[in-house]
């Protein structure tokens, strides 16, 4: 009965260890494949950054030269920002935010307010004796 007890222990760790050898190649596997797959993207941004560089190289025109301007690039590109990557709140969004800064606005005034108003009875106070 210990023999059997013995060679169950022995069976299971066995296949524990072709199992995690299975595994271990899967994992070099699929590290490989993104290597492969990282490596084909590096090579395609090469090549479409040589083909704009030829691009590039030919004579330029009136337009590109109007394209390429530092001004007209720069409001170009704030366009496409605004346009495509900035979020625009909701017009309830919008509105509940300005009540907001509109409450504390009334709020900080409040306050600056009495304390002004406090220090001013105080400096009067302070004068008349």
């Amino acid at each position: 009965m210990a023999n059997k007890m013995t060679d169950n222990k022995k069976n299971t760790s066995q296949s524990e260890i072709v199992e995690s050898r299975v595994r271990s190649g899967e994992k070099e596997q699929s590290k490989n494949a993104k290597a492969m797959a990282r490596e084909r993207d590096e090579r395609k941004g090469r090549e479409t950054r040589e083909s704009r560089r030829r691009e590039t190289k030919s004579a330029p025109t009136t337009q590109s030269r109007f394209r390429n301007n530092r001004v007209v690039r720069f409001i170009r590109e704030a366009y496409q920002e605004l346009r495509y990557k900035v979020t625009w709140p909701t017009f309830q969004e919008a509105r509940n935010m300005t009540f907001v800064v509109i409450a504390l606005s009334v709020a900080v005034g409040l306050l600056l307010g009495a304390a002004d108003l406090g220090l001013f009875n105080l400096f009067q106070l302070i004068s008349r004796q």
